[in-house]
């Protein structure tokens, strides 16, 4: 990365335009037997050779990530209904003995990640060592951000992620999902003005969401398949 900032122009019923960003990696949800989402597995890398680069939020591309124009032949509707309040205050607090879980349900990327030893949501009210450790991974494997788990001074409890932009892929429903930002990229709207910067937050890429730019797991229930060059 250089340092001029890397940041995310959303445009008016097309694509997402991002700038400075070097190269874009693809990153799978992989699960175990059971089917419960366990780690990020690490798939292709596109290098990326200009200043911007136009990457597809209609669905519709045949050249996923990347825009290919088809958000015009596809009649895409894009409109922002997302709100640009910090994402803590329209979230419900699941509270437990050592720790609370901050729970924006709008922001849900269906990653699953916080389902496996009972579902974050029990493990945060027992109040043992090894239920608060899962508690932490599970709200921090998050990619969205809809979770966020709190110490009992209030302070988030989560490490600073390296700047980075990835399109996630879902190896236990098949199915492809977000455009994945870490690191604290700004999202810019369409009339200019900047969403909450935020270390963890994904953006929907399959033209669904109802809270869009940012993902609501949509592409789970449209069972969502990115198109790429054979």
């Amino acid at each position: 990365m250089s340092n001029k900032e890397v940041y995310v122009k959303v445009t008016k019923d097309g694509p997402y335009l991002v700038y400075d960003v070097k190269d874009i990696s693809e990153k799978t949800i992989v699960v175990d037997a059971d089917g419960f989402s366990i780690k990020y597995g690490d798939g292709k890398k596109f290098e990326i050779k200009e200043d911007e680069v136009a990457l597809c939020r209609c669905g519709n591309s045949k050249n996923a990530p990347f825009c290919d124009g088809s958000h015009v032949t596809s009649g895409f509707q894009g409109d922002e209904t997302a709100s640009f309040d910090p994402i803590r205050k329209r979230a419900e607090a699941i509270e437990g003995p050592n720790l609370t879980l901050l729970d924006n349900m709008k922001y849900c990327a269906f990653a699953r990640f916080c389902d496996p030893h009972g579902q974050v949501w029990n493990l945060v009210r027992r109040g043992d060592k090894e239920s608060d450790k899962l508690a932490i991974k599970e709200a921090c494997d998050c990619p969205a951000g809809r979770l966020i788990m709190l110490d009992e001074k209030g302070q988030e409890i989560e490490e600073k992620l390296p700047v980075s932009i990835a399109v996630l892929e879902d190896s236990g429903l098949r199915i492809s999902g977000p455009l994945w930002l870490r690191g604290g990229i700004r999202v810019e709207s369409e009339d200019g003005r900047s969403y909450e910067v935020r270390n963890r937050q994904t953006l929907c890429r399959c033209g669904a969401s109802s809270n869009k730019p940012f993902c609501n797991g949509a592409h789970a229930s449209t069972k969502f398949r990115a198109q790429t060059p054979k």
